[in-house]
Parts: C-alpha cells; sequence; structure tokens
C-alpha cells in the first residue's frame, strides 16, 4: 500500500448516479454484521461470507489487471470511516485504522496488501467504515456495503460484465441487477 496524490487520479462523482447497477448478494442478509451476543457458528458463518466476498474483490480486480484507489475522494459518502462512539472497542476496526491514515488516498495491489482489502470488507460488512474501492483504469468503484453486498458502478458495464459473470459463477454468490430511481 502506497500513499498517492489524490490530483493524480481522475474520478468522476456522477458514476454513482446510474439508474441501473449490478450488485453481488449471499443467500443470508447480514445487517452490520454479528450482535454482541452472537454464537461461534454465527461469527463464523459471517467471516466465512466476508471471507468469499473478499475473495470476488481480489478476483475481480486482477482479472481486470487494475489496483485499487481508496480515499476520501473516492467514496460515495467521503468520509471513509462511521461515526460511531464506541467504534475504537472494535479490534477490526483499530486493525484498520493502523493501516489507513485520515484524510489520505492510498493504492492498493492485491498481490500486497490482501489483508488490508480482508480489512476493509470487514469493517464495511460491520458498519465500521465506509470505503469505495476505486479501479481507476477499469473506471469502476466496487462497495462493500454494511447489508453483506457488493455494489459494482461502472462506465461500461459491457467490458466487466464477464468478469463479474465469472467470478459469480459455481459461487455461492449471486450477480444481479438493481434499478434505481433518482428524483
Amino acid at each position: 500500500m502506497i500513499k498517492i496524490s489524490e490530483d493524480k487520479i481522475k474520478f468522476k462523482r456522477k458514476i454513482y448516479k446510474q439508474k441501473e447497477i449490478y450488485y453481488i448478494t449471499y443467500k443470508k442478509y447480514w445487517d452490520g454484521g454479528f450482535d454482541n451476543d452472537a454464537s461461534l457458528s454465527d461469527k463464523a458463518d459471517f467471516y466465512r461470507v466476508a471471507n468469499l466476498f473478499s475473495d470476488a474483490i481480489k478476483k475481480i480486480v486482477s482479472a481486470l489487471n487494475d489496483y485499487i484507489v481508496i480515499g476520501n475522494n473516492f467514496s460515495q459518502k467521503e468520509c471513509m470511516f462511521e461515526s460511531w462512539s464506541d467504534k475504537k472497542s472494535y479490534d477490526c476496526y483499530n486493525n484498520l485504522r493502523s493501516y489507513i491514515k485520515k484524510n489520505k488516498s492510498y493504492a492498493l495491489k492485491c498481490s500486497e496488501d490482501d489483508l488490508i482489502i480482508d480489512c476493509i470488507v470487514e469493517n464495511n460488512f460491520r458498519y465500521l467504515a465506509c470505503i469505495d474501492l476505486y479501479l481507476p483504469n477499469s473506471k469502476v468503484i466496487l462497495q462493500p456495503t454494511c447489508h453483506s453486498e457488493l455494489f459494482i458502478y461502472a462506465e461500461d458495464y459491457n467490458k466487466i460484465l464477464p468478469v463479474l459473470k465469472e467470478v459469480t459463477d459455481n459461487s455461492e454468490l449471486v450477480l444481479s441487477k438493481n434499478a434505481f430511481d433518482w428524483k
């Protein structure tokens, strides 16, 4: 992971205002991770699913021969971390913050930064962070959400649809399309 200068990366925020986007889901819906009193079995299931999504992200980035850019200016919310008062009590949040500093932008490579990608997915799924993953060469945003899904925003879905299908074929993950009514 290296710090980068934001002005060298072209990013158009209008990519978020599409009428239809693709997304990847799982059969079980995790809203914000697991409860504090969750059983070990539930926690294990959550982390198994988070790992499926993390692996899918890495496969997408690798198949597109791209890298990931993260930072406040490359995200829908313009803020990478949620503002919960107790977030510092979560080890996963503290682990991620040891890698990522506020108001900085970074370039990640799947081959070198897979642990950081895992941390981002876990924190986004647990609603402690809202870090979008921008793929600058492909003009794609991968947005892991706290609802155990991965929203995919792209300037041209025709270029990435074969990759998305390949990643979700023969997998527990499901590729779907969603329509939005932006008024």
